[in-house]
């Protein structure tokens, strides 16, 4: 019956979202890390890496989806957008560290929307800011070269990644909002001519 319930919630908040535009095209160029954990029951799914926008100026790049069931409604916020330079550290992809307060990012979106089971309504607004410290230190348990061209769609917005990159995996530690990274896993290295593509 949850199941249900899930596929109309879905379904519901995926009806107003393919009628937005809100179109951003990150060019991604060196260092990347990507993170994907589940704390607090809580899945995370984070992607920060350096490149240009469309202009060409250089960037340092944030994505990061995060998604919560309880027991009458699922939170999900969704966010992207530029971020200082120096909020990732480690031109050596052996270990990567990730510092930010997003109380202090002014080219940054974060949206959190809640759709409740027992009224199917949809409540969004801005997501709560705060810090995310995640450090990446490389296992090298494998090692993958990728050429792939990948559309996703989440509950507030859509990607579009064609990446050609060389990574290794890794270890988590920090947190996330107060949530433990250290249970989750991840990967760093070296993005060539990649592009992302977000939707909102």
């Amino acid at each position: 019956m949850k199941s249900m319930i899930l596929a109309a919630a879905v379904l519901l908040i995926s009806l107003p979202m393919m009628a937005q535009n809100n179109v951003t095209v990150v060019h991604q160029d060196g260092l990347f890390a990507q993170a994907l954990a589940f704390s607090g029951g809580t899945s995370i799914d984070l992607n920060v890496s350096r490149g240009s926008e469309a202009s060409g100026q250089a960037e340092t790049f944030l994505f990061f989806d995060s998604f919560q069931s309880t027991p009458d409604s699922f939170i999900q916020t969704f966010a992207s957008g530029q971020i200082p330079d120096g909020s990732l550290q480690g031109d050596d992809p052996a270990h990567v560290v990730f510092d930010v307060d997003t109380s202090q990012l002014t080219n940054f979106s974060s949206t959190t929307c809640t759709f409740s089971f027992v009224t199917f309504t949809q409540t969004c607004g801005p997501s709560p800011a705060g810090l995310i410290h995640v450090e990446w230190r490389q296992t090298q348990a494998s090692t993958t070269h990728t050429n792939s061209d990948i559309k996703q769609t989440f509950f507030l917005g859509q990607i579009h990644t064609h990446q050609v990159s060389d990574t290794a995996s890794t270890t988590l530690t920090g947190s996330f909002f107060g949530l433990d990274m250290s249970s989750g896993g991840g990967e760093v290295g070296v993005n060539h001519g990649s592009t992302i593509e977000i939707i909102k």
